[in-house]
């Protein structure tokens, strides 16, 4: 169901898209959804957003409060209630990932959408940037099959910020490892 667009996390972010399209706030797709839109059909239990400073407020005043429960101890975490499913918003612009490993690397604003298989979302370089500067397995093994499956070469790396240059290339030598189902 997931991977034929249907289900919860899809109900939930056609209902968003819908709301926040009618309120004119602009948002951008990424996280598990947005590896869908680059030959990576990966199922996820929520849906990661970003938008600008001014549109989160717009949002929580306008809509969160009316067509979503908060959760309390996660300020910018809302919950579908016809779907029980999260919709985690970012703020465009504030730094991305561990903190502590990442001096450089924002969240993107929205202007920098671009539609992919009807998927409002970013750059693959830009989603494989955010998805290392997490430095959590999970998201380098998503990385990793982002390489194979969109065929990346190892100049790929020179797309990216920086710090997360060598992280890239050690997701690219494990893509590439026949140990690890490489060719």
């Amino acid at each position: 169901m997931f991977f034929e667009k249907q289900g919860p996390v899809w109900e939930t972010l056609r209902a968003l898209n819908q709301r926040l399209r009618e309120a004119h706030i602009d948002y951008i797709v990424i996280g598990g959804l947005a590896l869908n839109a680059y030959n990576y059909p990966r199922q996820t239990v929520d849906v990661d957003i970003v938008m600008t400073a001014d549109a989160f407020d717009r949002f929580r005043r306008e809509l969160g409060k009316q067509q979503y429960n908060r959760v309390p101890s996660l300020p910018r975490r809302f919950i579908d209630p016809h779907t029980e499913v999260a919709v985690d918003i970012l703020v465009a612009g504030e730094i991305a990932g561990r903190k502590s490993k990442n001096p450089s690397v924002r969240f993107p604003d929205p202007d920098e959408a671009e539609v992919h298989d009807d998927l409002r979302t970013v750059s693959l370089a830009r989603l494989v940037e955010l998805k290392l500067v997490t430095w959590r397995y999970k998201d380098w093994g998503d990385v990793v099959e982002l390489i194979r499956r969109n065929n990346l070469p190892e100049s790929f790396a020179d797309k990216i910020d920086p710090v997360v240059r060598s992280a890239f290339k050690e997701c690219f030598d494990q893509a590439n490892d026949p140990e690890y189902g490489g060719p």
